[in-house]
């Protein structure tokens, strides 16, 4: 953080000097009889706050040696991580000068510092000395609401409406920035049933509400609304717009589509409306229709980086290769998006089986989002093409200081090792990885997957129990536990139990549905069994479930059918282990 002194009278210059005179004949007298003392402690230099650093001279130039010293003393105790001293003396400058940029200086670092009361009476402060300043009131927004005075907040909402243009549209857009970031949802959402009372008639209010309300995922409220805000303005297109998002959340596809259709062809140079109908489009997997409306808005707008993503990424769901390589080569010439353009062109790389253009790809993303997924398909590309030591010695050159990063290489190798049969040498890693990382959830699943693999059910067990125990509803650890005791066990109804746990906290889950099918066909429920597996299948086409699935159906006597699916999950996964060992069993 730098010196901030601003606007303040020519004569505190010469009383910097003076401060610095005294206070340094102090600190050399210090120093010359204890040389090896250490420098002093800010916590004691903090009891120095009320004390005026200048005595014996006039008020007024006492009172500027003072504001020097409080300022002097705030910058040295941020830069040094003292904050609560680094506050309380701003805290204290601020009042001492008439000054604005004090104000804001020192309600900035009480809230970096998280003292949300000290930023709250600087700000008030701040609002004092400049009350048409739009950011000064922004923050008392803010700063009433994580102090929890919403009667106060509303008050300030109120302020900076009136700051801001007659018909409150600019005012409300500001106000939904201002809140989307706040962690305390429910408050946010107060404030606004309290701001739309007030604003009753302004369809603007309706407006902000529904839009916090879905960014924080209350749709209901977010539908309610929105439709306020149309009988309010029935010609108010955003609001339009942002119901058709409601209705696609809220599974009303057709009449989300057909409204935004609508909203296009009213505005039909709309670039806005255009790409929202294209996203869609997308969401609802009308992919052919959602291609055309994006490539109308890139007509439009050639140099839309966010567009050519989207085309590019379309098409690449579409199985387009060559036209989704074509786009993101074109993000890498715009020099956009380039780390998402470097992953992708690595997947479609992949497809191609072509894995050493791949790792090149993936190699070059040294950072951001994609950058730990990279990580692991490089390695995993290593082991495909058969070289486990290449794949092992890329994973150990990157275990560092980002014990995240290190949990997730440890993972990665004990699952390449566990694919190429390499037990024993998983199991060491694993156990290897829980010594440096203790009781960590990841490592301790990795472990229990790959114990059940080598049947060492005992081990398997006592590491999901000991998830289970610290994360008691950890889906992936109850359906884990409870397939394996359905699967390797005769202890059925335990087992269901623990799946029934997992069904109820993830319900659309196709692994937990697959593992609730399967206890139930152990346990003989046959009709059961088959409702979920279907149910299951349906959301996910996987070799594993429609194994299961098949040999319930053969078991049935449904014997067209069961062979039906497992020839379809042998054409997508031809060298399916699963498929193919029921019907070596069924077949004989």
């Amino acid at each position: 953080m730098t010196l901030f002194v601003e606007k303040i009278s020519k004569n505190l210059v010469f009383y910097t000097f003076l401060f610095i005179a005294v206070f340094g004949m102090q600190a050399c007298s210090s120093m010359a009889t204890k040389s090896d003392k250490k420098e002093q402690k800010l916590s004691r230099i903090s009891e120095e706050i009320n004390y005026s650093p200048v005595r014996g001279i006039s008020p007024r130039y006492s009172k500027d040696a003072q504001l020097i010293y409080l300022l002097l003393l705030a910058e040295i105790s941020a830069q040094r991580g003292a904050l609560p001293v680094s506050v309380s003396a701003y805290l204290k400058a601020s009042q001492l000068t008439t000054d604005p940029k004090i104000a804001e200086r020192a309600t900035r670092v009480a809230s970096f510092a998280r003292d949300y009361k000290s930023a709250l009476k600087a700000a008030e402060r701040w609002a004092v000395l400049q009350p048409r300043n739009l950011d000064a009131h922004h923050s008392l927004v803010i700063l009433y609401l994580r102090n929890k005075l919403l009667d106060k907040a509303v008050q300030e909402v109120d302020i900076v409406l009136k700051l801001t243009d007659k018909s409150k549209i600019q005012g409300f857009g500001h106000l939904i920035a201002l809140l989307s970031n706040e962690s305390d949802k429910g408050m946010v959402l107060s404030l606004m049933n309290k701001v739309v009372t007030k604003y009753n008639n302004n369809a603007n209010a309706n407006f902000a509400y529904a839009r916090l309300a879905l960014q924080f995922r209350k749709y209901t409220i977010a539908r309610q609304q929105v439709e306020r805000a149309l009988e309010l303005k029935p010609d108010f297109d955003a609001a339009k717009s942002l119901l058709a998002r409601v209705q696609m959340i809220q599974g009303e596809t057709d009449k989300a589509l057909a409204n935004m259709k609508a909203l296009v062809e009213k505005n039909r140079d709309s670039v806005l409306h255009r790409a929202s109908y294209a996203r869609l489009l997308a969401i609802a997997k009308r992919y052919d229709k959602a291609l055309v409306q994006f490539k109308m808005v890139l007509d439009k707008n050639p140099d839309n980086a966010d567009i050519v993503y989207a085309i590019a990424l379309l098409t690449l769901e579409q199985r387009k290769l060559k036209t989704s390589e074509k786009y993101f080569l074109k993000l890498l010439s715009m020099r956009k998006r380039t780390l998402e353009a470097y992953f992708y062109l690595g997947t479609i790389a992949e497809k191609y089986k072509k894995n050493k253009k791949a790792i090149e790809w993936y190699k070059k993303i040294r950072h951001g989002q994609n950058r730990v997924n990279a990580i692991i398909r490089i390695a995993q590309l290593y082991a495909k093409q058969g070289n486990i030591k290449a794949a092992r010695e890329y994973l150990h050159s990157l275990h560092g200081r980002d014990s995240g990063l290190s949990v997730r290489l440890y993972v990665v190798e004990i699952d390449i090792l566990s694919k190429a049969k390499k037990y024993d040498a998983a199991m060491g890693v694993a156990n290897k990885a829980l010594d440096n990382f203790p009781d960590n959830i990841d490592l301790l699943y990795a472990r229990s997957l790959l114990a059940e693999k080598s049947d060492n059910l005992d081990r398997s067990e006592a590491d999901l129990r000991k998830i289970l125990q610290k994360e008691p509803d950890n889906v992936h650890a109850l359906n884990a536990l409870g397939y394996t005791l359905a699967d390797k066990t005769q202890r059925f109804s335990e087992a269901y139990g623990y799946i029934k746990r997992a069904v109820e906290l993830a319900p659309d889950e196709p692994a937990i549905l697959d593992s609730m099918g399967w206890v139930l066909y152990r346990m003989g429920k046959m009709s059961e069994s088959v409702r979920f597996l279907r149910k299951a299948l349906k959301i996910l086409q996987d070799d594993e479930i429609a194994a299961h699935l098949g040999e319930v159906l053969w078991v049935l006597g449904q014997k067209k059918e069961a062979n039906r699916i497992l020839s379809k999950a042998l054409k997508l996964v031809p060298d399916s282990v699963h498929v193919k060992e029921v019907l070596k069993r069924f077949k004989k």
